[in-house]
Parts: structure tokens; C-alpha cells; sequence
């Protein structure tokens, strides 16, 4: 396959959000990366979780947009802070958005799924994770 300009600018984007490699599969571009956290139970009993966050992103024929898809494994007490912020970004959900929530060993599992530029669902993703401290 041959990459366009505008492929490799989407591709050079999300690597820099995410901070790990992109790798291609079949027709989606997908960022995998292990989000680390610890979770204190009790005043003696501290935990560390390893949290999978995926990101999957294909570029749209027009070239401006892309389906853009996330996973996100969270804990019951960041799942409002992070949807309160999905919310509350300034670049507004697209009228192209869904989410579906799971419960999965444990955590909740919120999968994104829309189609607008990878700038704008990077920029309010990343806000939304970032707010999680």
C-alpha cells in the first residue's frame, strides 16, 4: 500500500500522542500502549494495575476524515471523570459517535467509536486520560 502525505501526517500524529509505535493492520492503523496506575485498597495495601488502551484509525477517502475506534479498560472511580470529560472538551462529539460500555475482569471497558479528523478524537482522548492524573 501506498501512503499518502496526508497518511503519513495522521501516522506521525498519533505516534506523538501516544507516545509508541503504530503498527498497520489490514486496513486500520492501530496504537497499542499499557496505561500503569497503582490503586490504594486500604491504608497497608496499595495495587498496580496494567491497563490496555487501544487506538485504531483508518483515513477516509476525502482525506480530512477518519474512523477513528478506542478501547479503554478503567476503573469504576475514573469512569466519570473520564466521560465527564470526553463531554466537557471544547472540540464537540460528532454527530458520528458512539459508546458502548462493558464491565470485563473487573473494570469497566469503554469503546469509542467516530468519525471526524484523528486530530480532534486524539485531542479529546488524550484529555480525557490525562485528567485521570
Amino acid at each position: 500500500m501506498v501512503e499518502t502525505s496526508s497518511q503519513t501526517i495522521t501516522v506521525e500524529k498519533a505516534i506523538k500522542f501516544m507516545g509508541t509505535e503504530v503498527e498497520m493492520d489490514t486496513e486500520f492503523w492501530q496504537l497499542k500502549k499499557k496505561r500503569r496506575i497503582k490503586s490504594r485498597k486500604s491504608p497497608g495495601m496499595c495495587v498496580n494495575w496494567s491497563l490496555d488502551l487501544t487506538v485504531s484509525f483508518k483515513l477516509l477517502d476525502d482525506g480530512q476524515k477518519t474512523v477513528n475506534e478506542a478501547e479503554v479498560f478503567l476503573l469504576p472511580e475514573e469512569l466519570p471523570i473520564f466521560t465527564r470529560t470526553l463531554i466537557e472538551h471544547p472540540v464537540l462529539l460528532p454527530i458520528s459517535y458512539a459508546q458502548q460500555l462493558s464491565m470485563e475482569r473487573g473494570m469497566h471497558c469503554i469503546r469509542l467509536t467516530s468519525q471526524e479528523p484523528f486530530e480532534d478524537f486524539a485531542g479529546r482522548l488524550s484529555e480525557a486520560l490525562y485528567a485521570l492524573g
